[in-house]
């Protein structure tokens, strides 16, 4: 089974003093080459990573499987937000991205971000976490 692990998952994971819980859920997709990404994690992985923790993003991520967004991806998070805008919240783009890459493939998250939790109580029922 592939599991599609969030931003916030691959950070606790590289982390010394990372979530626990949340580390084991990713060394084990990883040991069982289940793992998988999307484009916006790896995006802002990227973005937020040192020089040094470069080299090892890549290698960490070389061991997972890229899930490219594609258009109808896009579309999906605009709606979500817009949905969750008219709800009165609002969320990252990326997260709605990465939601609606995880939703349209059935594909369940590893995450550690609450914002997750809000696109599945108000406007994507279907998302599944690990």
């Amino acid at each position: 089974m592939t599991v599609l692990i969030d931003t916030s998952a691959w950070i606790e994971f590289f982390r010394a003093a990372g979530n626990p819980a949340i580390k084991s859920q990713v060394a084990e997709a990883l040991n069982q080459n289940a793992a998988a990404y999307t484009c916006p994690v790896r995006f802002e992985l990227f973005i937020g990573a040192r020089r040094a923790e470069r080299d090892v993003l890549r290698e960490g991520l070389s061991y997972a499987r890229r899930i490219p967004a594609t258009p109808a991806h896009w579309d999906a998070a605009a709606e979500y937000g817009a949905n969750l805008r008219a709800k009165g919240a609002t969320v990252p783009a990326s997260d709605l991205l990465i939601a609606a890459v995880a939703a349209s493939t059935g594909i369940p998250l590893i995450v550690c971000d609450k914002h997750f939790d809000l696109i599945r109580k108000k406007v994507l029922p279907k998302l599944i976490f690990l």
